[in-house]
């Protein structure tokens, strides 16, 4: 029997609540996390309601209200991500409009924006505090970072969609998230949380923070986070689905059905210190990760990624005068992974303990950065600066228990090989922005950026946003710029690979976007926006299947993309909010005009934050995806829509600082899956089961 949709009746539900229709806002109008202290008073918290701006910083790397800021941005604060329940921040970025979130045969996270999607979503940047973690390995954050930072200590989350490389360069392609931390103030003391749920998942947090004197400020945290992973079951990998593929009987060798392997540990380190004018910022995460089904579409036991990321930044900032000030920051970051891939189960013909492979990697990064702020005269604001950085990638060994040429057994486990090469990567780049108001209610922002990369020359990307505020409480905003996305080390360098070679003569991807936005404010309660957004991508990286004898990387692939989003939101209380977000998508193929595979055309979200006394905090989030598209060939249906609903409650003052919450993902216990990007090859036929129904309970307490 086909399984109903619940988002009929939960849009309706919603609707009542609210008295208000379903399109969603992009401005959050909850208050931001603004209390420094816990003796903050109950009129204090009222005043919050009456918070009118929100500060942007990413934009234009400066504070800017988000009203007034040149580009089409969401921001989460404290206050929502506690409140909502969220367990990393992939749970925060699952509700911003224009935003997608899965996962792909090696439980890889992939994020899609307005329609852009890709197997390791190196065309957005991720920064904490302006710092990247974009990786030279992958061009990725999420490829190493995927849970990002314990939720404990973001201040708030900035995503801004479209070209962002005016500004932050490589990466910055479709979207620039910002993670700021708490600083010393406002954490004021020890944070104790820990927690526990389904599929024997744990997490453990202590965060502390304290302003000593008049200059020395010092916070870090200390987080685990382990888990088995949901039970959903594969139904037929790539040997049980496809027995002909191969000259030997297989449905004896899969172990399909059984469920994939989901398991996660990870232990992340913060440490942030300042002292006058001078600050320290730095982070350590180290990771094992299951292979979900696995790197040959196969279900095998004991495939597992370990991964070490280490970064850390010395910025010293000075004032030079009331209009000119300077800041420069040395920076150092280390990556490392251990995997073992179990590419075939044991009993695989001649590998009675499966056929295995360890790509070993490491990549470092020597950078720094100089930035000067002018105030040139009233009303206009230069910002200019100049970034040098060394990458290296090293240590690249295969070890393997096969001929990665010809795949005959060896025997034992041994080097072989290579798959990549050791390589280096110099940047240097300058940047210069403008921040112009040219009569009260008109604001215009140009930028330009020049990089040059030692593998493979220049690119400039610039751009240009007007802002409008063309009644009291109502502003419009045309923005134009372009991106590019340089060529990571694996499609650049990658050999002895019989699926797909490296290209060393590889070009950027390059962006191209216009953007309108309006955004109007009946009153400081009540807010609606309507974004609409085109964007046209070329020169993208891709494997090229036509190249031979193997497949190769190459610059052969065109498309575009254009959508809306709307929205509304609004805010009756501290602790009484809502919003609705709608998002349409049409990403094509620049020459075929055929739809992009794998992306819906339409997507809703709705959260209510409610609190009924002064004891309990309730908050609902509803995610509505629409139908995605196959790949050409694929005769497999489009993967249908599917609605969750994840519900949180918040006990609070009955004892002291101690809070109780207990989270519900995935209410209803929706049945619903991410697809399989092998095309018309099926390697397997059901698709990616996601996670059921979950329950977590977590306890925190405030020294």
């Amino acid at each position: 029997m086909k399984k109903t949709s619940l988002f009929p009746y939960i849009f309706l539900v919603g609707c009542l609540s609210v008295s208000s229709p379903i399109w969603g806002a992009d401005e959050s109008l909850s208050q931001p996390d603004l209390q420094t202290s816990e003796n903050s008073t109950t009129q204090n918290k009222e005043l919050l309601l009456f918070f009118e701006e929100q500060d942007l910083v990413t934009a234009t790397k400066r504070a800017t209200s988000l009203r007034k800021a040149p580009a089409i941005a969401t921001i989460i604060t404290a206050d929502e991500i506690r409140n909502m329940g969220a367990r990393n921040l992939l749970d925060v970025l699952k509700m911003v409009p224009g935003i997608g979130i899965s996962i792909n045969e090696y439980g890889v996270t992939m994020i899609e924006v307005r329609g852009v999607r890709s197997s390791t979503s190196e065309k957005i940047l991720v920064m904490i505090n302006g710092h990247s973690l974009n990786k030279n390995f992958t061009g990725s954050a999420f490829y190493s970072y995927a849970e990002m930072l314990p939720t404990e200590n973001i201040r708030q989350v900035e995503v801004v969609r479209g070209p962002g490389s005016a500004l932050y360069g490589n990466s910055a392609f479709v979207a620039t998230i910002n993670i700021i931390t708490r600083n010393a103030e406002e954490i004021n003391g020890l944070e104790l949380n820990a927690g526990g749920g389904s599929f024997g998942s744990f997490k453990g947090n202590l965060l502390g923070g304290k302003a000593i004197g008049d200059k020395l400020t010092l916070s870090g945290s200390l987080d685990h986070y382990q888990t088995n992973g949901h039970k959903r079951i594969v139904e037929s990998d790539y040997l049980s689905g496809n027995p002909s593929s191969f000259p030997f009987p297989t449905a004896s060798l899969s172990t399909a059905p059984n469920t994939p392997d989901l398991s996660l540990k990870q232990t992340d380190a913060f440490l942030k210190i300042g002292y006058g004018d001078l600050s320290f910022r730095g982070g350590y995460r180290t990771v094992r990760k299951g292979a979900f089904v696995g790197l040959g579409f196969a279900l095998t036991d004991n495939s597992y990624q370990d991964i070490d990321t280490y970064w850390s930044e010395l910025a010293y900032g000075l004032n030079l005068s009331e209009t000119f000030s300077t800041n420069i920051k040395l920076y150092y970051d280390l990556y490392e992974q251990v995997p073992n891939v179990k590419i075939l189960p044991n009993g695989f013909l001649g590998f009675p303990n499966g056929m295995i492979g360890r790509p070993l990697v490491k990549d470092r990064t020597i950078g720094a950065e100089l930035q000067v702020d002018w105030e040139a005269f009233t009303g206009n604001h230069l910002i200019g600066g100049f970034s040098f950085e060394d990458m290296q990638q090293y240590g690249v060994r295969q070890l393997g228990n096969f001929n990665p040429l010809t795949g005959v057994p060896l025997g034992s486990i041994q080097e072989v090989a290579t798959w990549n090469k050791n390589a280096n990567r110099q940047i240097y780049a300058f940047y210069l922005q403008d921040e112009w108001q040219l009569l009260e209610r008109l604001n215009l922002t140009t930028g330009l950026r020049y990089d040059h990369y030692s593998d493979f020359g220049s690119t400039v990307n610039p751009r240009i946003g007007l802002v409008w505020s063309f009644l009291e409480n109502a502003d419009l905003k045309i923005l134009y710029g372009q991106a590019f996305r340089a060529p990571n080390f694996q499609e650049l360098y990658n050999i002895n690979n019989p699926a797909q070679l490296g290209n060393s003569k590889l070009k950027p991807e390059h962006i191209e976007t216009i953007e309108t936005g309006i955004g109007w404010r009946l009153n400081r309660s009540f807010a609606a926006n309507l974004n609409y957004f085109y964007s046209t991508i070329k020169d993208q990286i891709d494997v090229d299947p036509s190249t031979t004898p193997t497949p190769t990387y190459a610059n052969f692939r065109k498309s575009k993309t254009q959508g809306i989003e709307l929205g509304l939101n609004g805010a009756y209380g501290p602790d009484l909010y809502w919003k609705m977000n709608y998002a349409f998508q049409d990403p094509r193929d620049a020459d075929s005009e055929r739809k992009l595979a794998y992306v819906p055309s339409h997507r809703a979200s709705g959260s209510i934050n409610y609190a009924p006394v002064k004891y309990v905090n309730l908050h609902t989030d509803v995610l509505w995806t629409g139908p995605r598209p196959r790949s050409n060939g694929d005769s497999r249906p489009e993967m249908p829509a599917y609605t969750t609903v994840d519900l949180a409650v918040t006990l609070k003052n009955f004892y002291k600082t101690l809070e109780i919450q207990g989270t519900v993902r995935n209410l209803f216990d929706e049945h619903y899956k991410d697809p399989d990007t092998s095309g018309a090859l099926n390697k397997v036929p059901g698709d990616f089961p996601r996670e059921g129904i979950s329950g977590f309970v977590t306890a925190s307490y405030r020294f």
